[in-house]
């Protein structure tokens, strides 16, 4: 499975802001946002985006972009970027934008089993998400390996390198 190509939901997104002038790359990301929050809500019941079938991401691109030409949805209307609280070791860390973790990262990571840049944190359409950036030893959400963005809650765990970092609050 190829790691460096998978991206934060919306970040190819138009800066006009409107959902109705999406690119195909953009509608994509909506659709792989909504797939995945849907995958969140029936945990091991649905495949990971990369897996399901072409069908299946044709018809979730279908219905994003049903709903974003029938509400004319902006993304300025989108809900505000809350803040992420994380607990690293006995440290705690807030950030409002997106960061990334590692040895040489945002959220430095003192770990020799770390990447210098590990893993990213972002925030898209009001939630955070976490996703590894190609690193040698992956980045472990819940005790399992990520190879896809991933939405975050509170008291998810994520491991980069040996270091477990715990979400307090998103």
């Amino acid at each position: 499975m190829g790691i460096a190509a998978v991206s934060f939901p919306g970040s190819h997104l138009p800066t006009s802001g409107i959902i109705e002038g999406v690119t195909s790359v953009g509608l994509e990301h909506l659709a792989r946002t909504a797939y995945e929050a849907h995958r969140a809500a029936h945990p091991g019941s649905l495949p990971p985006w990369e897996d399901s079938t072409e069908q299946e991401q044709q018809a979730w691109k279908a219905a994003v972009s049903a709903v974003a030409g029938q509400t004319g949805v902006t993304l300025a209307d989108a809900l505000p970027t809350q803040s992420l609280l994380l607990q690293a070791g006995d440290e705690q860390h807030t950030f409002y934008t997106s960061f990334t973790a590692g040895r040489l990262g945002t959220l430095v990571i003192s770990d020799d089993f770390a990447s210098t840049q590990h893993a990213r944190f972002q925030a898209a359409h009001g939630l955070w998400y976490v996703e590894d950036l190609g690193s040698k030893n992956g980045t472990w959400l819940n005790g399992r390996r990520i190879h896809a963005a991933q939405r975050l809650k509170k008291g998810d765990k994520i491991k980069i390198g040996h270091t477990v970092v715990i979400v307090v609050t998103t």
